[in-house]
């Protein structure tokens, strides 16, 4: 149903990206527990990848690290993201330039800290649910019958 949206909607190169990536996987809240630790893995891999972070420096210590990236994602409201999903937050985050729903410029987050972790991740998808939210709003009111 997104894909047919797309078609007839007149929507940014962002908002399409948003739309691919929550097709690609299953959400977070959808994974098995393997599932999860193997998706965990690859978003701490991946943002240091993006962000230019370092890795945890020890297995225990990325045990811990990947143990509460989980739990905020499902916790905290990011359970129905995709692991594409996100990733797509951390790329938009250093792309940059993204528009919040008044127009205005969001900020890019920086990294702070010695490597990933649960603050950095939390702040960056923020600013991701914050656009996603506004084009489910277009998308609902497209349903609805609203022109845009």
């Amino acid at each position: 149903m997104l894909k047919d949206l797309e078609g007839t909607m007149n929507l940014t190169k962002t908002e399409k990206k948003i739309i691919d990536a929550r097709l690609v996987g299953s959400s977070f809240s959808q994974l098995g527990e393997k599932e999860i630790k193997t998706t965990v893995d690859q978003i701490m891999l991946r943002v240091a990848a993006i962000c230019g972070c370092a890795l945890p420096n020890t297995e225990f210590f990325a045990k811990f690290i990947s143990e509460e990236i989980s739990k905020f994602i499902l916790d905290f409201g990011y359970s129905n993201l995709t692991l594409e999903e996100i990733l797509l937050a951390f790329r938009l985050n250093s792309y940059g330039g993204l528009k919040n729903t008044t127009g205005e410029t969001i900020t890019t987050v920086s990294f702070t800290g010695n490597s990933v972790n649960v603050d950095y991740i939390a702040k960056v998808l923020s600013n991701y649910m914050a656009i996603r939210n506004f084009l489910d709003r277009k998308l609902q009111n497209k349903i609805d019958g609203y022109e845009l």
